[in-house]
């Protein structure tokens, strides 16, 4: 099936984090790991990758929950780029390919939490500027909501659906990366037209919020 988009981008971070009877990070919840894979819907080939981990700096020192959760040791940002560095590496990085033009591409994620909460609340902080075309996106959770009638739950739901393995850890960017590129090649290879499904204009009610942290 021809698809409306030429360019998939799939984007999974990791941020600063601690046990939930904690409560949330104080002042503000910090990207450490920004991944993206570029897919090129003619035939689901990956066409180039950005992976970059990033160093916090109101929490500067990661917490040993974070740690167990996403594999990252602060080894692994200590020394590396701020997110405002990051951010403009990776528009860098955007402009490098020609073929990228408004409306022929759109960024992927596994829930909204990554580009609806994440990013923009960090940016806001900090007074960061986003990129304007990280102010939309496709989840492909609603992607295969929209395809099937079905809702699913998460990463690890869609992969039990399409009969794939996980590969490597859940909660690491990078990997999870990996794994929802196979869950996007497999929406699409079914016949799903990827649109945009949300955009940081649209509000965000306390319930979704939550629903949606998990991914």
């Amino acid at each position: 099936m021809s698809q409306s988009l030429e360019y998939l981008l799939v984007l999974d971070f990791e941020a600063t984090c601690q046990e939930n009877s904690k409560g949330p990070m104080q002042p503000v919840q910090e990207i450490i790991e920004f991944p993206v894979v570029q897919l090129r819907t003619s035939d689901w080939a990956e066409i180039r990758r950005f992976h970059q981990y990033v160093r916090p700096i109101e929490c500067p020192k990661l917490t040993s929950f974070c740690t167990s959760l996403t594999g990252i040791i602060q080894e692994m940002v200590d020394g590396q780029p701020t997110l405002s560095a990051v951010l403009e590496d990776f528009d860098a990085w955007m402009k490098e390919d020609s073929r990228l033009k408004t409306g022929n591409f759109a960024f992927v994620t596994c829930g909204d939490w990554d580009l609806k909460v994440a990013l923009p609340n960090e940016a806001k902080f900090k007074n960061i500027q986003i990129p304007e075309y990280m102010k939309q996106w496709i989840n492909v959770k609603k992607a295969y909501a929209a395809h099937t009638n079905h809702f699913a739950r998460g990463m690890p739901e869609l992969l039990k659906i399409y009969n794939l393995k996980l590969q490597g850890r859940h909660h690491s960017g990078i990997d999870d990366v990996a794994n929802i590129c196979e869950i996007v090649r497999c929406l699409g290879k079914d016949g799903h037209n990827y649109r945009i499904t949300g955009s940081s204009d649209q509000p965000t009610t306390t319930r979704r919020f939550f629903r949606e942290a998990r991914k």
